[in-house]
């Protein structure tokens, strides 16, 4: 990979004529030098932790923000460092589907805080400080609930532990640890997309996209179930992890100017056989698939298995 590119592949990643422009120009160069641009911004963060002198890495951000994804490079960018890194997500420590608490609906509230095991959680981060080690426990998503057994780990001399989930920032969490030993770090898409001075697409609606594209892809997930859910997926974030993020010490962008060139094709299939004819899923779907058809195509041949986007079309080193 060339370590010299122009600005311009990664400066108006937002803007529908100039995202347009490069695609079309040379769609090899926009992947090439927006994933150099994202890796190196990952590489100059895992600098910034390493200098820090923590033990902790608390890594949140809402759905579809490429959380999983971004902790992985992040433990590649520690690693290649000098600091072993160990993965945990908070995914592990859910509760029983039983225990969960309920929306006001009758629904299971799989977003809130409560939906976690807090004191289990609590202990492995305790433990982690205190003795770099701990018993992280294992869930079954087949079957909903805890795994008997639990995953041993052990922080190496200059170790540090990546735990990443959407409640990661949430004080309750951290109350009783010293902050020196913790750093904090939000991720999200963080800008609209443009038509000119119009907003075309949200950062939200970018992420209903992948969130669309990625649970047809790996949980089986109909498009209209994703929309569906997508009103209780933003409550959740309003009540849950915006009001935390502010407490970051980083903030990492991961929006891809190629991105929605690529997601295209399957987002717009999926959209395509939404049977919704009235209502706000149908004319969200409208709106999407206009504002899809306005991206010049970009294949996903292009892109390496260490792109970002790839955590929901596949093929990634982490999928």
């Amino acid at each position: 990979m060339s370590s010299s590119y122009s600005p311009e592949y990664v400066h108006f990643t937002n803007n529908l004529a100039d995202i347009n422009r490069m695609a079309q120009k040379n769609p090899e160069k926009l992947v090439l030098h927006t994933d150099k641009h994202f890796h190196d911004s990952i590489c100059k963060l895992a600098k910034k932790v390493a200098a820090r002198g923590c033990q902790v890495v608390l890594l949140s951000g809402p759905s579809s923000s490429g959380k999983t994804t971004t902790a992985h490079f992040l433990a590649d960018a520690l690693n290649q460092l000098g600091h072993q890194t160990e993965m945990i997500s908070l995914d592990d420590f859910y509760r029983a589907e039983e225990e969960t608490p309920y929306w006001a609906d009758g629904q299971h509230d799989f977003e809130c805080l409560e939906a976690l095991r807090l004191d289990c959680i609590q202990q492995c981060l305790h433990d982690l400080v205190t003795s770099g080690s701990c018993n992280v426990p294992l869930f079954d998503f087949v079957h909903h609930r805890p795994q008997p057994q639990f995953r041993h780990l052990n922080l190496k001399k200059n170790g540090i532990a990546i735990i990443e989930g959407i409640h990661a920032l949430n004080p309750v969490l951290t109350a009783e640890l010293p902050h020196n030993q913790i750093t904090r770090i939000y991720i999200s898409v963080k800008q609209n997309i443009y038509n000119g001075t119009e907003e075309l697409l949200s950062a939200q609606e970018v992420r209903m996209i992948r969130r669309m594209v990625r649970d047809y892809n790996f949980r089986s997930t109909t498009p209209e179930s994703t929309l569906k859910m997508w009103n209780s997926v933003m409550e959740g974030e309003r009540k849950y992890i915006k009001p935390f993020k502010r407490m970051a010490d980083f903030t990492v962008n991961s929006l891809h100017a190629y991105e929605l060139g690529v997601l295209r094709g399957p987002a717009l299939m999926l959209l395509h056989n939404v049977e919704e004819s009235t209502g706000w899923i149908a004319e969200e779907m409208r709106k999407l698939s206009f504002a899809l058809m306005l991206f010049t195509p970009v294949s996903a041949s292009l892109l390496p298995p260490t792109s970002l986007i790839r955590e929901f079309i596949g093929g990634g080193l982490y999928n």
